[in-house]
């Protein structure tokens, strides 16, 4: 199974961005593993909108959403399943600034299958990222 990290950054007046990491699988034979990759950042906006997502994820995983605050210090710890759907979510968030696109996006990604995101997240990460980007904005954002 795939591990995921959601980091809380702080930022100014008590308020924080989320970025997600994809955690690198440990190689036989290795002691550590090398460096988690940053996959995306929310905040602002779009993390309003999407809080709901990220709050069903923190659940999903054992976390109480409440503990996500601009002090915590420790990184959650995710399975596959919510990482992949944060994972893309956070993508195709990133650039938005339409609310109700926001808002679109983020029901369309909360109600996809297990499959179906990992679909998506596999054209992204592997694919070409912009076309599949593009694609899943237009799919979900009207």
């Amino acid at each position: 199974m795939q591990e995921f990290q959601l980091k809380i950054v702080p930022t100014d007046n008590n308020n924080f961005a989320l970025e997600l990491y994809q955690c690198a699988y440990k190689k036989a034979g290795e002691k550590k593993r090398s460096a988690a990759k940053r996959i995306g950042r929310l905040k602002g906006h779009a993390l309003v909108q999407a809080k709901q997502a990220v709050y069903d994820c923190l659940k999903a995983n054992q976390y109480d959403p409440k503990t996500l605050k601009c002090d915590r210090q420790t990184p959650y710890v995710l399975n596959e399943e919510s990482g992949v759907n944060l994972a893309l979510l956070f993508q195709t968030l990133q650039p938005l600034s339409k609310p109700e696109r926001i808002a679109n996006i983020a029901a369309g990604v909360r109600s996809m299958s297990n499959e179906e995101s990992h679909y998506w997240f596999a054209k992204v990460s592997n694919g070409k990222r912009s076309q599949a980007l593009k694609a899943i904005r237009v799919l979900l954002g009207d």
